[in-house]
């Protein structure tokens, strides 16, 4: 539900997920979905996020999330001197890194607008992660992504039904969960 607030905060779409999920009877980082690590391509991320029920198309439009935020220059310096990234951009990410692992650099020129840059970042050829500009140079994400930079409408309507369909990962049924009463704690 944090995240709908943070996408609607920030000129996102409104959307609803569903609620009343049963909480898990332990909590351990273990258990958790790990998201692809940030130097994964995108046949690694089509496999992925494919494990897990999403198309291409989800995964695409769930990673225009990095319109918000930032990252650690930790996340991206393997990216340093790439040749196929823009050059003034790639002067940015040296200056930035110049400031050590945790120097921070936001993802998109609109760091704090839930829009489609993140997309149109991606055809300058100034995606942040490997896993962003990845999705700019394989031919089963390039045209989404394409259509996302032209048509912010499009790229809404998916993030959207991508999220909702997000919220319904490993819902907990029956004794597999619970209802609780103070939720930072197990019954």
């Amino acid at each position: 539900m944090a995240a709908t607030e943070a996408v609607a905060s920030s000129g996102g779409p409104v959307y609803d997920i569903p609620k009343g999920r049963k909480d898990g009877r332990r909590s351990k980082i273990e258990d958790t979905f790990s998201a692809p690590a940030p130097s994964f391509n995108a046949s690694e991320l089509v496999r992925a996020f494919g494990q897990r029920g999403f198309s291409a198309r989800d995964m695409v439009a769930l990673s225009g999330a990095h319109t918000l935020g930032v990252a650690r220059c930790s996340s991206f310096k393997n990216r340093l001197g790439d040749p196929t990234m823009d050059s003034d951009f790639s002067k940015t990410l040296s200056k930035t890194c110049s400031g050590g692992d945790n120097a921070e650099q936001p993802f998109d020129m609109t760091r704090n607008n839930f829009d489609n840059s993140y997309f149109q970042a991606l055809q300058r050829k100034s995606g942040l992660l490997f896993s962003d500009q990845t999705l700019y140079s394989d031919p089963r994400t390039k045209s989404i992504a394409d259509g996302y930079a032209k048509n912010q409408a499009t790229f809404f309507l998916d993030f959207q039904q991508a999220m909702v369909k997000m919220s319904l990962l490993d819902v907990k049924e029956g004794s597999k969960g619970e209802v609780r009463s103070d939720c930072r704690r197990i019954n």
